[in-house]
């Protein structure tokens, strides 16, 4: 393996011009530090990770954290295909830029974060009161904490404006009384997809109905359908992919036909959507790049000082597919 003596000589330059270059420090002329960079690769010259460290001050490690999705401090990954998207973004993204990324449990201590030296930390769907908030470290979220004591970048969709979109799906479809089912966590996320729901049924003239379903459990969900069909509602739009199937299921245990009797549309869209018969329409909030461009944000603000400028918002695409498809716009169609 290549030293970086090997380096120094194959670039005509010192090592110590060399650690500068490597480490984009010192004054450089550009042409060096390009000799140095071209005779690095060429001899597949790896610098030393625990020598970097030492020199930058840095570990080079982010943490990400997802939040709890029940009353206590959960595991460090939910079972959820979203977050797991989103995770992967954050890594890939990570990885390209040269750092590690390590996942920490909802409700973690600061105390274990600073164990770690991190570097940065990215928060998902933050409350503002996390452990990281009160490290040294820069932090990034997805999501706008609704409390905070200091400023980060954040990262969003316009969940507002995409609940609005599938309120209009429902209506050109001939839906008249569009309801929404949403968990009873915190999550900023949800509020906003409340929030655009609810400007539009006012906009409309029309009754709001809006549903906590707190868990995915049979009963929970079976208990969910009784309430929409008093309420004589005919779509609902479920704040989480697991809502969905299980009021999918539950509308079926019902004897209910989708989408002619209820639609079903998703503020979430996973693979497990179109699995179902028929499959559950939904939207993409591309939890891939969202992760991904998290990451890149807090690598910059980490390597460039770039500050908080704003939230960078990823743009969502409705997929309507056949649970909300046909129903009373159909049925006109046949008669």
């Amino acid at each position: 393996m290549a030293s970086i003596k090997d380096v120094a000589a194959a670039a005509g330059v010192s090592p110590t011009t060399v650690s500068h270059a490597l480490n984009n420090r010192g004054r450089i002329a550009e042409e060096t530090r390009l000799k140095v960079l071209e005779a690095a690769t060429r001899l597949g010259y790896q610098a030393n990770a625990h020598a970097q460290q030492l020199v930058t001050r840095r570990s080079r490690i982010l943490a990400i954290q997802v939040p709890d999705l029940g009353d206590k401090p959960g595991p460090a990954l939910p079972l959820s295909a979203y977050f797991l998207e989103l995770i992967n973004g954050a890594a890939a993204a990570s990885d390209d830029a040269g750092y590690a990324l390590v996942i920490t449990p909802s409700g973690g201590k600061a105390s274990i974060l600073n164990s770690f030296s991190i570097d940065g930390a990215i928060v998902v769907d933050p409350q503002g009161d996390e452990a990281v908030f009160s490290t040294d470290a820069p932090v990034a979220t997805v999501g706008i904490p609704p409390s905070s004591t200091r400023h980060t970048l954040a990262v969003d969709n316009d969940h507002a404006g995409a609940a609005r979109i599938v309120m209009e799906h429902f209506a050109a479809l001939g839906f008249q009384r569009p309801a929404l089912v949403a968990d009873n966590s915190r999550r900023s996320y949800v509020d906003d997809v409340l929030s655009g729901y609810r400007s539009w049924v006012t906009e409309r003239g029309l009754e709001e109905t809006v549903v906590t379903m707190r868990s995915v459990d049979k009963d929970a969900a079976d208990g969910v359908i009784v309430k929409l069909l008093q309420a004589k509602v005919d779509a609902v739009y479920a704040s989480s992919d697991d809502l969905a199937l299980a009021l999918l299921d539950a509308a079926s245990r019902a004897g209910l036909a989708i989408p002619r009797d209820l639609a079903v549309a998703s503020a979430v869209d996973s693979r497990s959507l179109t699995l179902t018969s028929p499959q559950i329409s939904a939207t993409n909030l591309f939890p891939f790049q969202t992760g991904a461009t998290a990451a890149r944000l807090l690598i910059e603000c980490l390597e460039d000082g770039v500050k908080a400028d704003g939230t960078r918002m990823i743009e969502t695409e409705f997929v309507a597919r056949g649970s909300t498809v046909g129903g009373p716009a159909l049925r006109a169609q046949r008669t």
